[in-house]
């Protein structure tokens, strides 16, 4: 019963797909389980039965919903722990996407101001404005000076909110997906955001270690585990002595534990919002180092 980012995710779809399929008592056990974080014991505690029937509810419910997703392929593939390369990258962390590139406006108000986004198919988030990045948009600080990297942009509302609020700085948005970073670039024309770079890459590769106050991101979760890893890694890095990481997540989909991640790179990490299922945390690398 894997509790990691990807195990999590796995779970998670497969609920979404055969959940109400599930017995009244498997469907509580899968959400204090995955969704609240709670570990056997403490459910065992709640429900007022032993921990191992506990761990063998669950595991039945795993094994109910495995078997559906071998005959029906509703949850993308995911039955025996492996999903194909398109689903566990949600269709947008990659370089070209394959999906359609329809586009769409999104009009928005974010950190102060209106917003007209131009969004496309194999973008991340491309019908609304995710609400883990509104949160993050409204949790993050920003000051008038700082250098700021925000990681994975997609059509850029983190890294061009940033932007706005760095009257004096100056913002550099990164994404793989060349797609995302051209509608980002259009993005900042079209709402006259002059201080913001948006630059096609990997991660934070483009960027020399100790040259940013601070990093933001929305982490692909979907991609996995090694990604994720590498967005922190990446943070770590450019960050200088005293920087700021503002990264959100679904806690159904192991927040806590990116969390936890992120305390073995980050001297400090705290949550600083939680709303609709989503959390926002701060990580610091020391002034001294």
């Amino acid at each position: 019963m894997e509790r990691g980012l990807a195990g999590r995710d796995r779970a998670n779809r497969m609920y979404d797909a055969y959940g109400a399929l599930l017995t009244p008592r498997q469907r509580r056990l899968l959400r204090l389980y995955y969704e609240d974080d709670l570990s056997l014991g403490e459910i065992a505690s709640r429900s007022r039965i032993s921990r191992q029937a506990v761990h063998d509810g669950i595991r039945r419910a795993l094994f109910a919903m495995e078997r559906l997703e071998a005959a029906l392929r509703l949850a993308g593939g995911v039955a025996g722990g492996r999903a194909p390369r398109a689903a566990a990258g949600e269709h947008y962390f990659v370089e070209q996407p394959g999906s359609g590139g329809r586009q769409a406006v999104l009009r928005v108000g974010l950190g102060g101001r209106s917003w007209v986004f131009r969004t496309a198919g194999g973008v991340f988030s491309r019908a609304r404005l995710d609400a883990g990045t509104r949160l993050l948009v409204e949790a993050m600080r920003i000051e008038d000076d700082d250098l700021v990297l925000d990681l994975g942009c997609g059509y850029g509302p983190i890294g061009l909110v940033a932007a706005a609020l760095a009257t004096a700085g100056r913002v550099v948005l990164t994404d793989i997906n060349r797609r995302a970073a051209a509608l980002a670039a259009a993005n900042a024309a079209a709402n006259g955001v002059g201080n913001a770079l948006v630059i096609v890459g990997d991660g934070a590769a483009a960027l020399r270690g100790g040259s940013v106050d601070v990093v933001v991101t929305n982490p692909p979760i979907r991609a996995g585990r090694k990604t994720v890893l590498a967005f922190l890694d990446g943070a770590r890095r450019v960050l200088r002595p005293g920087g700021r990481l503002y990264f959100v997540a679904r806690t159904a989909q192991g927040a806590r534990t990116l969390a936890h991640l992120a305390r073995e790179m980050f001297e400090e990490v705290h949550q600083i919002r939680s709303a609709d299922g989503y959390r926002v945390y701060e990580a610091k690398r020391a002034a001294d180092v």
